[in-house]
């Protein structure tokens, strides 16, 4: 069960010109997290609380304090703080952690792993690189790490020193604003990812197998959009790919709703709430506005607190990538992106 924390300033450490990971204080207290998993961290800023998800990229059993890496993102206000300010910040409010992205009993079994990683999104594979080879040394481990240039390559440094030390785990890069050069390694490439160059790299990697290998697949909305097109395309199953997406979009649904306002019968611990959901407004969003405090933190479809069981009714889902498809045939959503389509939704959220 994800409990509640104060944590406090270790260390910070400057990964790139704006990238920074902040290496926690405990203080003592035990915490318990599986590689891939993500926090939530909640700072004032201009005297007002704000909460934002961030993936650990420390490593359980690995790593003796937890840590998480922040990139800077043009207009994020937490990011952007964190990023200008790190060193300054002494105590940090915390609750977790969260998220299925994750090693579980059936990856002991996956004889090669496929990490694809775009930018930030390469934190909780970072995690996930590091756990893996040392609990499964007889595992193939593949990282596919799209980046902007080597400066800007989180955890470059880091990975090739992990590399030379594994037998069982190769890195490629591919750098869209690199300019090559005689000596460049053989593991980089220059050029912007495409489905050409993806389909490409991923034929190298797996090869001629009737034992298709597994991906865990994180980064920009868009990034990810396009790894799974070139997938599907290779006739990789659904079934072997995990996704955590690192964007949040606009909640502006791309089908056509109801123009009226929607009833949705809400149940929340031992309550029941009728609420009014004005076109165009997510449930989620029509419950804090009642002051109805639901567990949520991204708001973008990604932490997945905001689950809550579909029991009756239909909503548009416009972005999923923390349930997996076990959990939308089982008809759950997230309230942070669905839409009521008619007045008999009725949701209910399960503690």
């Amino acid at each position: 069960m994800p409990l509640s924390y104060t944590w406090y300033t270790q260390q910070v450490v400057r990964e790139t010109t704006d990238t920074v990971t902040i290496i926690f204080d405990t203080r003592g207290e035990t915490f318990q997290y599986l590689a891939g998993q993500f926090i939530n961290l909640t700072l004032r800023i201009d005297g007002q609380p704000v909460t934002r998800s961030y993936s650990l990229s420390s490593a359980p059993g690995t790593d003796a304090a937890p840590a998480i890496t922040i990139k800077k993102v043009t207009g994020g206000l937490m990011s952007g703080y964190i990023t200008e300010n790190a060193e300054n910040i002494r105590s940090w409010d915390i609750d977790g952690p969260y998220g299925a992205f994750t090693l579980d009993d059936d990856t002991s079994n996956y004889r090669h792993i496929v990490l694809l990683a775009g930018g930030s999104g390469i934190t909780p594979l970072f995690s996930i690189i590091r756990t893996l080879s040392l609990q499964q040394p007889d595992t193939r481990i593949t990282l596919l790490y799209a980046s902007r240039s080597i400066p800007e390559t989180i955890f470059k440094n880091a990975l090739d020193d992990w590399e030379a030390r594994h037998n069982n785990i190769r890195i490629q890069y591919v750098l869209s604003k690199h300019t090559a050069a005689a000596d460049d390694p053989v593991n980089i490439m220059t050029g912007r990812l495409n489905r050409i160059i993806i389909k490409k790299l991923v034929k190298q990697a797996i090869g001629d197998t009737t034992d298709p290998a597994h991906f865990f697949v994180c980064g920009p909305t868009e990034l990810m959009k396009l790894h799974e097109e070139s997938l599907a395309s290779l006739g990789i199953p659904e079934t072997h790919i995990r996704l955590e997406s690192f964007s949040p979009e606009t909640t502006t649904p791309a089908i056509a709703l109801p123009g009226s306002t929607q009833e949705v019968l809400l149940h929340y611990y031992e309550q029941s709430n009728l609420l009014e959901v004005q076109p165009g407004q997510t449930i989620l969003a029509a419950a804090l506005e009642e002051r109805i405090p639901l567990p949520h933190s991204c708001q973008s479809g990604t932490c997945g607190r905001c689950a809550a069981l579909l029991t009756q009714g239909a909503v548009h889902m416009q972005q999923n990538f923390a349930l997996r498809k076990e959990d939308v045939d089982a008809g759950y959503v997230l309230l942070c992106q669905a839409f009521p389509l008619n007045n008999e939704v009725t949701v209910t959220i399960e503690e």
